[in-house]
């Protein structure tokens, strides 16, 4: 379609001045001329392409080398060639078009920036950098197309800081500039490491596409990036709010932001309205991630049902192990025998020897003396609990032996 838009251009750029009674003779074409220009638009109306070019270069041996007319013929079957996505042969004739250097001021700058297009479309970046760059620099004010056709060779030529004004400049020329324009401006501020810039066109794209949750995620990372991680909280939270997070991955990583800015209790809220509506797994890892946040939030009851549901489920013992040492905290012995014993039936534990000895002294304090010197015993065979577990041993001797 855009190769089309130019040849219809061309054409209306032909077909004015041979009407215009008082124009520039040096724009106007020779009605014989007109009337094969005619026939080749019905050509190319009819995709008979191979007619249209001979025609075209049947043209050429009939008008005046140098002259406006030349220039025409030439533009026009660069225009052929472009239609059928031969560009590198378009890109010869518009060469040869700006070589002759009579086209008028607007039509001359057209013909560069179409010729910039094709080699773009060729991956001659450079070649449409070295076409393009002087005429902008020498006509600041030309239009956004021109700029942000620079901005794109540059970035693939991988010289980011080379294309990111003239982005910058297609936006500000741009009464409505595209959103693929920000997406450029946004992908280069990422590659030179200017966060803050990119937090700001990421605060425009949400204005402008509020439902595209992309940008809602990447502008919360950006602020993470930037440290800021309240500002992140808040817009994780409110894309959240809107109902633009609904994945379990996201919805955990919202969880551990709330942690990460001290607010537990609103981070176990969440997880555990998440679990229990079954959006987010209830594994082992997130029951204990559940009971981790309780702990936090100081709902150590909470955190309790939480671990318990993850020990659980955890193939290993180490969770049940955990478990065991919160209800020796809280003296609820019972329940520390049952969590230990499940934890070294469970196995693969880290320090085996530390669950033995809290089993040894949860049955101490039963008055369950014989099976509290079974444990210390278990315990004093490895090294990191073995003196603890020693002095336990000798205190009950001695108890014992102190009794009538």
């Amino acid at each position: 379609m855009r190769h089309l838009n130019f040849l219809l251009l061309c054409f209306a750029l032909i077909c004015l001045p041979a009407f215009a009674k008082e124009a520039d003779k040096s724009t106007v074409v020779s009605a014989s001329l007109y009337r094969k220009l005619s026939k080749v638009e019905k050509l190319i109306d009819k995709k008979t392409y191979s007619k249209a070019r001979k025609t075209l270069i049947n043209a050429l041996g009939s008008v005046k080398k140098g002259t406006y007319e030349e220039a025409v013929v030439l533009r026009t079957l660069a225009s052929v060639y472009a239609m059928q996505e031969q560009y590198s042969k378009a890109a010869e004739f518009l060469s040869k078009v700006l070589a002759l250097d009579v086209l008028p001021s607007k039509q001359q700058q057209q013909a560069l920036l179409n010729l910039g297009q094709m080699y773009m479309a060729m991956g001659k970046y450079a070649k449409a950098v070295k076409i393009l760059q002087p005429v902008l620099k020498a006509n600041p004010k030309l239009d956004a197309q021109m700029a942000i056709l620079l901005a794109n060779a540059y970035t693939q030529l991988k010289q980011y800081h080379k294309a990111l004004p003239y982005v910058e400049q297609a936006i500000r020329m741009s009464k409505k500039p595209p959103e693929s324009w920000y997406q450029l401006n946004l992908a280069l501020l990422y590659e030179l490491g200017r966060y803050s810039s990119a937090a700001n066109i990421l605060e425009r794209l949400i204005v402008k596409s509020p439902e595209k949750k992309q940008y809602w995620m990447q502008l919360s990372s950006v602020y993470q990036q930037l440290k800021q991680y309240k500002k992140a909280l808040a817009i994780r939270d409110l894309a959240f709010k809107k109902g633009l997070i609904t994945k379990e991955k996201e919805i955990l990583d919202l969880v551990n932001l709330y942690l990460y800015v001290d607010l537990p209790y609103k981070a176990a809220q969440l997880l555990q309205t998440e679990i229990n509506g079954k959006r987010v797994k209830g594994t082992s890892k997130n029951w204990e991630l559940l009971a981790n946040a309780w702990t936090q939030a100081k709902e150590y009851k909470k955190a309790t049902l939480a671990l318990e549901k993850a020990s659980h489920l955890n193939p290993k013992g180490v969770l049940f192990q955990q478990l065991g040492r919160i209800y020796v905290e809280q003296e609820n012995w019972s329940s520390a025998i049952k969590a230990l014993t499940k934890a070294l039936q469970k196995g693969g534990l880290k320090n085996p020897g530390n669950a033995y000895l809290l089993l040894g002294m949860s049955y101490y304090e039963l008055k369950k003396i014989n099976k509290a010197k079974h444990a210390f015993i278990q315990a004093k065979k490895y090294k990191k609990t073995r003196k603890s577990a020693g002095q336990w041993l000798d205190y009950i001797s001695s108890e014992q032996d102190l009794k009538p």
